[in-house]
């Protein structure tokens, strides 16, 4: 009958529409909760001049490897705009446009693209996740350090291999041991989240 299509294609669209509004509030809570993460493991820092060793990339990582990509970027640009917005979220509790204006400015500038690299790779490499992953990761980790070393060099003054030995060199060896680490906890938080379907990618 005619009239029970036309319900049936309603029923079906209503359902269509709920779990894609479920999907998206699901989305819109990991993004803030990623957000959060970041903002607290920023403040595990050693706090070594110029360049800080902290967990922020780790957390960058985890970000870009268990987020959408327009989620993941959108996680990562709330942490540099309520750091920029004075709130104390950069490491050592700082917060101010000041930061990102200063010596490290360009590598958290350089945030936001490293989770959207690492969660594009990971979504559009269909044939290994985790090759996408590392790709991703790598990737973005070099894009920081480029970024992050050109602004280093405007702002203090040095030339970029001075920048690169200040600013990169020490923390390679960490930063891949932080990519390494990344790919075994968001592989079981995503498998975790998975099972339970809270995951929409």
């Amino acid at each position: 009958m005619p009239g029970q299509q036309v319900r049936l294609q309603k029923t079906m669209n209503d359902v269509k529409q709920g779990t894609t509004n479920k999907i998206n509030t699901v989305d819109l809570v990991l993004t803030g909760l990623f957000t959060a993460v970041i903002c607290i493991m920023s403040q595990i820092a050693i706090p070594i001049q110029p360049i800080p060793f902290t967990l922020s990339l780790l957390s960058i990582f985890l970000t870009g490897a268990l987020l959408q990509p327009r989620y993941a970027l959108l996680s990562v640009l709330a942490y540099i705009l309520l750091g920029a917005f004075g709130v104390p979220v950069f490491a050592g509790l700082k917060g101010g446009f000041q930061v990102l204006t200063g010596y490290t400015g360009g590598y958290l500038m350089a945030y936001p693209l490293m989770a959207f690299v690492t969660a594009m790779l990971y979504k559009y490499i269909k044939k290994n996740k985790l090759l996408g992953l590392i790709a991703g990761m790598l990737l973005s980790l070099l894009l920081c350090y480029i970024i992050g070393t050109i602004w280093f060099t405007i702002v203090s003054g040095n030339d970029f291999i001075t920048a690169l030995t200040l600013c990169v060199v020490p923390f390679v060896l960490f930063d891949l041991l932080k990519i390494i680490l990344a790919i075994s906890i968001s592989t079981v938080i995503r498998k975790a989240l998975s099972r339970n379907n809270i995951l929409s990618n």
